[in-house]
């Protein structure tokens, strides 16, 4: 029975953490995807191209989709937009 709550807190801490890396990584993607969003809309304002505006639209939907399965969508988004 003593190795039941040491168990169980085990457990509990790994789940925790397991949450804390998806969200790192999802934040991960997120600046990635937010840094070639970034070079697109340089490359576009040089030179115009719709093909270009369809991935920025895709990019920036990816990115939201990002935020809302974070689990803290405003935070998150900050995170991405906030820092620049």
């Amino acid at each position: 029975m003593k190795g039941l709550p040491a168990t169980l807190l085990l457990l509990v801490a790994f789940s925790f953490g397991s949450c804390t890396s998806e969200y790192e990584e999802r934040l991960d993607e997120a600046k990635k995807l937010h840094h070639k969003l970034s070079l697109i809309e340089e490359s576009n304002f040089i030179s115009p191209d719709d093909e270009l505006v369809n991935e920025m639209n895709a990019i920036e939907k990816r990115i939201e989709f990002l935020a809302k399965v974070s689990g803290n969508e405003e935070s998150f988004l900050q995170e991405i937009y906030g820092n620049n």
